[in-house]
């Protein structure tokens, strides 16, 4: 099977994954650091680079700056979808009726309280509808809107990983997301996260949206640290930083490429 993976820099924990154990399927990388709309474009079913920078990783990765999309048997895009930190901003200021650290918000109001000026309230239908616009304007989902306008190619959706729980230790850091935290809200906004990747891609025929296990997860909203430890770059050989904590390793990436793997119908054996 060939499969075209397109993607940003989380890309590279399915490639490691993909190198230690290729089975009988090929990868052809389209991939840099942050690949935003305007690196490419979509001509047709044919995905032409466009910026110097994406050209230059295509050199390094040995890929060509056009593939025709159509000739796949799959197109696997990585990364790209709003994830845990934008959701986290967009709630920001906000109490979100039906999370855990709105109940005592919501009973007020029920008492005839006034509302809190510096967190009002949201619903969380609209928390929802925010989270769906956002993906809906992510590059995955104008991308296969495209092309399901010339081509019925399968096409798999795997999200940036959740934070890695490592960000617990570093209490100088995330003063947010420890609050998300405190408040019991973490598995309601990743929740709500899944939700809105879904439909911002559920109006396009032959999608599928691959988040990860639950058993990989900490708190609804972290990734085992041991997941997300050593992460590789998109370079050969090179990895994140050690205080990266947002990007899957080899371990994970084996996680992810099994439920491929599986989605796709590929042989395990």
């Amino acid at each position: 099977m060939r499969i075209a993976l397109i993607g940003n820099s989380h890309a590279a924990m399915l490639i490691a994954a993909h190198r230690q154990d290729p089975r009988t399927e090929t990868l052809t990388v389209f991939a840099k650091p942050s690949l935003q709309p305007g690196d490419c474009v979509l001509e047709g079913s044919v995905l032409r680079a466009v910026s110097a920078d994406l050209r230059a990783r295509l050199a390094d990765l040995g890929t060509p700056e056009r593939l025709d999309l159509a000739g796949y048997d799959a197109v696997v895009m990585a990364g790209m979808l709003p994830a845990a930190f934008a959701a986290l901003r967009l709630a920001q200021g906000h109490s979100i009726a039906g999370w855990p650290s709105a109940a005592a918000v919501m009973a007020r109001a029920l008492q005839g309280a006034p509302a809190r000026k510096d967190r009002p309230l949201m619903t969380r239908a609209a928390y929802g509808a925010a989270l769906c616009a956002l993906t809906q304007e992510a590059l995955p989902v104008t991308l296969v809107a495209a092309l399901r306008q010339v081509c019925d190619v399968p096409v798999v959706v795997v999200p940036q990983p959740l934070p890695s729980e490592a960000l617990m230790d570093t209490p100088d850091k995330y003063p947010i997301f420890r609050r998300l935290l405190r408040e019991g809200d973490g598995a309601a906004l990743a929740q709500d996260l899944e939700q809105a990747h879904r439909a911002g891609l559920g109006t396009l025929a032959g999608v599928r949206c691959l988040h990860q296990p639950q058993d990989t997860r900490r708190q609804g909203i972290l990734t085992a640290a041991d997941l997300m430890r050593a992460g590789p770059r998109l370079s050969a050989g090179t990895q994140q930083g050690q205080d990266d904590i947002l990007h899957g390793n080899a371990a994970l990436g084996t996680q992810m490429l099994a439920l491929l793997r599986e989605t796709l119908g590929l042989s395990c054996a």
